[in-house]
């Protein structure tokens, strides 16, 4: 896999799911924290490491992804910017008993904790404090990354900013495999859904989906 082309600068639960989604469709492969809480080659120690040292194996830490966004990434988005000088960077801006988990899920919950909760988030009282923090987190981006290399953006956008920034064009088939990622997201959380979709596109899953029609680079 290349080396990351997409940086995400925004924290969790700022639509980095849906950006995450959205940059698949497109043709990347993308590191979020939920899809790697499931990625058994991902070794969340290396990120606990970069958090004390700020320094990182990126190439081992985002093996087999060329975009990262959300957690622990968004911790590192200026190393990364630094590391990998030709990629984009995007900044989101919207504004019961213990269970036994496996041990992988155990040591990202751990890395979470150490870089999240009681790193970049420890000390918040309130939500005022939390807005005005993440406020001057995003003025900080804004002003560390060239403009070139920065797209600010809101989910509610739509797709023309995502890709006019990203240099790509959506396929002739995108609307239908898009229909068919928010089928499969219904069922996830157990909504029926009566969408009809191409028999092809059924047995596969969002990562297994064909790009060569969905990311046409505007160059060819």
């Amino acid at each position: 896999m290349a080396p990351l082309k997409i940086i995400g600068a925004g924290w969790g639960r700022t639509g980095t799911l849906s950006l995450c989604h959205a940059l698949e469709i497109l043709g990347y492969s993308c590191h979020h924290m939920q899809p790697a809480l499931l990625d058994l080659s991902q070794d969340p120690d290396l990120f606990v490491d970069a958090y004390h040292t700020r320094t990182g194996d990126w190439e081992r830490a985002f093996k087999g992804y060329n975009a990262a966004i959300d957690w622990p990434a968004a911790e590192f988005w200026e190393e990364l910017a630094i590391e990998y000088p030709d990629a984009k960077t995007i900044q989101d801006w919207p504004m019961s008993a213990e269970l036994e988990w496996p041990q992988h899920m155990l040591k990202f919950r751990a890395m979470a904790r150490t870089i999240i909760r009681n790193g970049v988030l420890a000390g918040f009282g309130d939500k005022k404090e939390m807005i005005a923090r993440y406020k001057g987190h995003i003025d900080r981006v804004k002003k560390t990354i060239p403009p070139h290399r920065l797209l600010v953006f809101d989910a509610k956008d739509g797709w023309e900013p995502l890709c006019h920034f990203l240099g790509v064009n959506r396929g002739e088939d995108f609307e239908a495999r898009l229909l068919w990622i928010r089928e499969q997201i219904l069922e996830s959380k157990g909504e029926k859904s009566t969408s009809m979709f191409p028999a092809d596109l059924k047995p596969m899953s969002a990562r297994s989906l064909p790009t060569q029609s969905l990311c046409k680079d505007r160059a060819s």
